[in-house]
């Protein structure tokens, strides 16, 4: 389907009355659908987060959020047998339900020899984590799962003391949200992770209008203006901020964190396709390369304060001479 005939199509969807009332009801009627092949590509992403974390610390009894879970939470679920102690689930407004969760546990099932492997789980291990009586609540299901699910939440204003989280992360979920958003949220995740604690984030920086429309370059949506491009997410479900891989970098440092790792790997293909592209004003400054990074892997960490000495006491030296 070309992509402005499921833009029209999705935003008449945005003028249904109740229609997240009607969603809910198709998915305890019907199942939420999975899809096979997205589903092994999650759940490998997901154990790549659980393999970052425990390169630099151990994953047994921490404490982590995940920014944007959404409807189906597999990464959520394998962090819990990870061995996290406490999962902090978070959501603009209420998505996850008891249906959508057995629809992330079927999907992990699917990929069960991947998981155990990686995890180095026994399948009793692994049987036990997604196993629950049939009529178990959805609060049921999530102490199960050592899960919490703070929805509808804020991540920019968390309900949570500050130094209380291990790692903040996010899968596919950034490139959705406005950017004075994502910066707050950059800042709260400060507040609230330990020193030392890390933000870690998988993003899309490729047009998603595209993943519909492969006729579509990946990077199509830069040649539009704001004025027009607003247009495409009139269902709020669709938006995308367009954010390119270094400013994503910018807004993490000036938030305070160190960068440990980052990764942006130049698309070939799309980096061809900007000669054909007429940028717009926005994207006229950046690299043709920081164009072209359409995944970006970042792990930051929020750094141990420098001591200051009060008077009287001997002064640090930080420096090598």
């Amino acid at each position: 389907m070309r992509w402005y005939w499921k833009c029209l199509i999705d935003s008449a969807k945005a003028m249904v009355p109740l229609r997240t009332q009607v969603r809910r009801w198709k998915h305890q009627v019907c199942g939420y659908p999975t899809d096979p092949i997205n589903d092994r590509v999650t759940t490998e992403q997901g154990l790549l987060l659980i393999d970052s974390i425990q390169s630099l610390r151990p994953f047994a009894g921490i404490t982590i959020l995940e920014v944007g879970t959404g409807w189906r939470p597999i990464i959520p679920i394998l962090y819990s047998m990870a061995g996290a102690q406490r999962v902090l689930l978070t959501d603009l407004r209420p998505l996850c339900s008891a249906s959508t969760i057995a629809a992330a546990a079927a999907s992990l099932r699917a990929n069960k020899q991947l998981i155990v492997s990686r995890l180095s789980l026994s399948d009793a291990q692994f049987d036990a984590a997604l196993s629950w009586k049939p009529d178990w609540s959805f609060a049921d299901i999530l102490r199960h799962l050592r899960l919490e699910y703070l929805a509808p939440c804020d991540c920019q204003n968390l309900d949570l003391p500050a130094a209380s989280v291990d790692a903040v992360v996010s899968r596919a979920v950034l490139e959705h949200i406005p950017p004075p958003v994502v910066q707050g949220i950059f800042r709260e995740s400060f507040r609230i992770l330990r020193e030392n604690g890390l933000n870690i984030h998988i993003i899309d920086n490729s047009d998603h209008w595209q993943h519909a429309d492969a006729s579509l370059s990946r990077l199509n949506f830069l040649r539009f203006p704001e004025s027009v491009f607003r247009w495409t997410y009139l269902n709020g479900l669709n938006y995308q901020n367009r954010l390119r891989h270094s400013q994503y970098l910018e807004f993490l440092q000036s938030s305070g964190f160190s960068i440990l790792r980052q990764e942006g790997s130049v698309d070939t293909k799309s980096l061809a396709d900007l000669a054909h592209i007429p940028l717009a004003e926005p994207f006229r400054r950046f690299t043709q390369q920081d164009l072209a990074i359409l995944t970006t892997f970042v792990i930051a960490a929020k750094p141990q304060p420098l001591l200051v000495p009060t008077e009287g006491e001997a002064r640090l030296d930080y420096f090598t001479k």
